[in-house]
């Protein structure tokens, strides 16, 4: 019982200490997701679409602006007329200026044979030279003069968006409008800076990249962050988290990169969940040991609690066949011999304050042998001359602390048991000092209890609950092991000589030792 109580007063104990460390990991755990979400993949994915929707768009604008400006230079009646007429070479200009100039971008009116008849700059990008209608731009131009062309021109700082529209008058083509738009105006498109941006063809050629250098190599994207790759992407001793989407740019399909480097992130949370996994784990052993501190202390409290009700419940039963008899003897008494029977009534009137007086659970045994011999000068006048009763008390013992009212139920155990064959009743009381203990003896001279019968009292003092009529003996057993241990108690035994010997140990105690 003790240990079911322990272990499940520590089970509640543990519930309500180690939930609210748990809670605090959870949180901890939840905190940093929430921190992920909100500072890693919401950034993320929120500069990657805002990427998209910006080269989407640029890509647009700039392919109507070409279709739009081509048509008006093309609406002449003679394309010379952009090299030669001052007045319409002005308003061509101002048109084509207007579009460019607030974003950096170079425009370029070249004829067929690749001289820039009207532009921002006076020559062509080296690398679209020459102007040969069998190669790259100019041969799409030529073959679609009516389609707005674009096409990314690899440069010393990155790559820039060709985008152009062949010019026809009269039916042929006469000219090219080529926008230039340069890489750094490409990449402030591409976003704020927080996440890296790369955008390259299904041969993994990056045509743009904006904040992420580490990725790109060589103008290729590096194998570990090749076309399609998603989630968390380890290279060298950096650690990546990218999203990708494929994007209709030009005319082409390419796949845009949102690159995250999350490795500084990372370590600050290994260090956030080595710290929660740390303070766990130092506090769940602290937590578990403070419980089952607390919990033993507790159950030796309800243990020690148990023991004080038992004890005051062993204290207050008095034999009430002792009771009944004695007012049975009392009334006779009165008629027969009105003297011994006050003398009587003195005596239970002594013999109940004591047990009835409030006090520790133990007195000197002084004290305790003034109460018996109240108890036998009862016992006296009730039997009369077939009482014989003698006692022998060590000196040394008389100042010893015993439990109160100890020796009443062994007197009447040997008076119920010990008429002998005459009905004579020889009871010896005799209490020695050996090794530091109290060897109580009683013992009457009469005819013994019966086998079975002593075999059922020798069990039932063995056992630790009595649910049978013999209380007496039972009682004073159960009070010396509920206060001295199981090493202390009683036997009783019948000799082969004859009678009843009950004997009793317990530890030899004084005033002393109990307030030391």
């Amino acid at each position: 019982m003790h240990r079911y109580f322990e272990s499940r007063l520590q089970r509640a104990l543990a519930w309500y200490a180690l939930v609210p460390v748990l809670i605090m990991a959870l949180l901890g755990a939840l905190l940093m997701l929430a921190s992920w979400r909100y500072a890693v993949t919401g950034v993320n994915h929120e500069s990657r679409e805002l990427a998209a929707d910006v080269l989407t768009g640029i890509s647009n604008d700039f392919a109507k602006r070409a279709a739009v400006e081509a048509e008006f230079l093309g609406n002449v009646p003679d394309f010379a007329v952009w090299e030669h007429d001052m007045g319409m070479r002005a308003a061509a200009f101002g048109r084509l200026h207007h579009d460019t100039s607030q974003r950096g971008v170079d425009f370029f009116l070249v004829d067929t044979a690749g001289k820039v008849v009207l532009g921002s700059r006076d020559t062509l990008p080296a690398d679209l030279l020459p102007v040969d209608h069998s190669w790259g731009l100019w041969s799409r131009l030529y073959a679609q003069p009516q389609t707005v062309q674009q096409e990314f021109l690899p440069g010393e700082y990155g790559q820039a968006l060709l985008c152009g529209q062949a010019v026809c008058v009269k039916g042929q083509v006469a000219g090219f409008l080529i926008y230039v738009l340069p890489p750094a105006y490409l990449q402030q498109l591409a976003g704020d800076g927080r996440t890296g941006i790369i955008l390259a063809d299904s041969l993994d050629n990056a045509r743009l990249v904006k904040a992420a250098g580490d990725v790109v190599g060589y103008r290729k994207v590096r194998r570990p962050f090749a076309y399609g790759q998603n989630g968390l992407v380890s290279a060298g001793q950096r650690v990546y988290y990218i999203t990708g989407q494929t994007l209709a740019f030009g005319g082409e399909t390419y796949y845009l990169q949102a690159v995250t480097d999350v490795s500084d992130l990372l370590i600050r949370y290994a260090i956030g969940a080595g710290a929660i996994l740390l303070a766990v784990l130092l506090m769940v052993p602290l937590i578990l040991r403070s419980i089952a501190r607390e919990s033993k202390l507790t159950a030796q409290a309800v243990d020690n609690l148990t023991v004080i009700a038992e004890l005051r419940e062993l204290e207050s039963q008095f034999n009430p066949h002792f009771l009944f008899n004695t007012l049975e003897n009392i009334k006779f008494m009165v008629r027969l011999d009105p003297s011994a029977a006050t003398e009587m009534i003195m005596a239970l009137s002594a013999l109940l304050r004591y047990s009835i007086a409030s006090g520790g659970r133990q007195v000197e045994l002084q004290e305790d042998i003034k109460y018996l011999e109240s108890y036998m000068k009862i016992q006296q006048y009730r039997f009369g001359n077939r009482l014989e009763f003698a006692s022998d008390i060590d000196t040394l013992a008389r100042s010893a602390l015993i439990p109160k009212l100890l020796f009443q139920p062994l007197l009447e155990n040997a008076i119920k048991y010990g008429e002998d064959a005459e009905g004579q009743l020889r009871i010896v009381f005799r209490i020695k000092v050996r090794d530091n203990r109290l060897l109580v003896l009683v013992k009457d001279a009469g005819q013994g209890i019966a086998t079975a019968q002593l075999a059922e009292l020798q069990k039932l003092l063995a056992g630790s609950e009595n649910n049978t009529g013999h209380r007496g003996l039972f009682n004073v057993q159960r009070r010396l092991q509920l206060i001295y241990g199981t090493e202390y108690g009683l036997t009783i035994d019948c000799p082969p000589d004859g009678g009843t010997e009950i004997r009793l140990c317990l530890p030899l105690a004084r005033k002393e030792q109990e307030h030391a």
